[in-house]
């Protein structure tokens, strides 16, 4: 009998079914569900805790083995007036000697500039001018005070998240699909309440643990900048001339301490 034939028949007996539907003998009490349901959330928590670890290791390994590496980064940044300021700009480095060259496609005030690094010196090439700067590598003004050495020399360009954003709090907060493939979505926070960023999403293409797309955040979520790592190439044979390669009719103004 279907369940619609039941229902008219019990209409026939006083309204009551005919027959009554089989019932689980005991249901779940809410407090042991609760109980499983913390339970699980603990587990989750832990697994994730582990992941978090083992993807900063998976990131400084990746970053290790980088031989040389060509991409460009594009997007968005945000000044303080809360003007779009678009970036594009094509690097190529070769992090052992360190060596980089970065040629600047936007913003378009500075387009066909290029700013070539080769260890400890920097060379900044102006292209209306056609003219070549050359720095050492801690002194502030080699690229415009906007990046600066340490007291090492050693400058805060890393391709290794895990390093640049080490003694921030990590935690994995999703995935999403890229050109690239699968990846995973970690949220580094600033430990630093005074900091100008607060905290940074990196989406980070899991087959092969590199960077596809870092944003930033300034307190209350404000958009500092929304950047992609496009056109990602590694380990394909670049040399230091092809790196540092600059124009070869460029006047050179050596402007190095003694």
């Amino acid at each position: 009998m279907t369940r619609f034939e039941n229902t008219r028949a019990g209409a026939h007996t006083g309204g009551r079914p005919a027959t009554r539907p089989d019932r689980p003998a005991t249901r779940p009490r809410l407090p042991a569900l609760a109980v499983l349901l913390l339970a699980l959330a603990l587990v989750a928590s832990h697994a994730f805790a582990r992941d978090v670890t083992q993807v900063l290791a998976d990131l400084e390994t990746s970053a290790a083995a980088i031989v040389d590496v060509s991409f460009v980064l594009e997007g968005v940044l945000i000044d303080e007036a809360g003007q779009n300021i678009r970036v594009e700009v094509e690097v190529l480095a070769i992090p052992g000697i360190p060596a980089a060259g970065l040629y600047i496609l936007r913003p378009d005030a500075i387009a066909d500039n290029q700013i070539v690094i080769d260890a400890d010196v920097v060379r900044s090439y102006t292209f209306i001018t056609n003219q070549v700067a050359l720095f050492d590598i801690d002194d502030p003004d080699a690229f415009g005070g906007l990046i600066e050495a340490d007291t090492e020399g050693e400058l805060p360009i890393d391709l290794d998240l895990a390093a640049v954003f080490e003694g921030w709090d990590a935690t994995i907060v999703g995935d999403e699909e890229t050109p690239r493939g699968n990846a995973v979505v970690l949220r580094f926070d600033n430990l630093d309440p005074d900091a100008a960023i607060d905290y940074v999403l990196a989406t980070i293409v899991e087959a092969s643990m590199d960077p596809w797309r870092l944003t930033f955040y300034r307190a209350g979520d404000e958009l500092f900048a929304d950047l992609t790592f496009r056109d990602w190439q590694r380990d394909q044979g670049l040399t230091r001339e092809d790196v540092t390669y600059l124009p070869d009719d460029a006047e050179v103004l050596d402007r190095r301490r003694e």
